[in-house]
């Protein structure tokens, strides 16, 4: 991955597949990001005394978030793709993520599962499941069945049928 200034912005396709926004709505989005720590910064000038400015410019940085949330890479990879540690590459993803939240005003993670068009299920009991080999008893019951077998796995999925078990 490169800085921000050596991304091809002439070809908004390449740009979009390495990033996930088109150049205009990364514009868009640096714009609101600065302009909004620029008013925390005039709001709370005695927050920022004692320490100094980020290695990494502001487009970087979101950069570096952006690409994290497309292509999900492990911290360590991203890391040295932008040439930092680990720990600060976390550090920037983290303070990055929580600003886009802000300023873009999303609902928490509890508004989006109250709504029930963006509910998703997904079935993981069929995964075996590890038990020591020496002192057993105490983990096993005797049954030889497996558990997946409930009642949940064979209901019809429609927009009517609540999901949740709400009672």
């Amino acid at each position: 991955m490169t800085p921000y200034a050596q991304l091809p912005k002439h070809k908004p396709e390449e740009f979009l597949r390495t990033v996930g926004l088109s150049p205009e709505d990364f514009l868009h989005l640096h714009g609101k990001l600065a302009a909004y720590q620029d008013e925390q910064k005039a709001l709370n000038p005695l927050t920022r005394r004692g320490r100094k400015d980020s290695k990494m410019a502001l487009e970087d940085r979101l950069l570096l978030t952006l690409y994290y949330l497309r292509h999900y890479p492990t911290l360590i990879n991203l890391a040295a793709v932008f040439d930092i540690s680990e720990s600060y590459c976390h550090k920037i993803y983290s303070r990055t993520a929580r600003l886009l939240v802000k300023i873009e005003k999303l609902p928490n993670r509890k508004a989006l599962l109250e709504d029930p068009k963006v509910t998703v299920v997904i079935d993981v009991s069929e995964q075996p499941i590890e038990r020591p080999v020496k002192n057993q008893k105490a983990y096993y019951s005797g049954k030889k069945t497996s558990h997946d077998q409930s009642p949940a796995r064979y209901l019809p999925i429609d927009d009517g049928y609540p999901l949740r078990g709400d009672g």
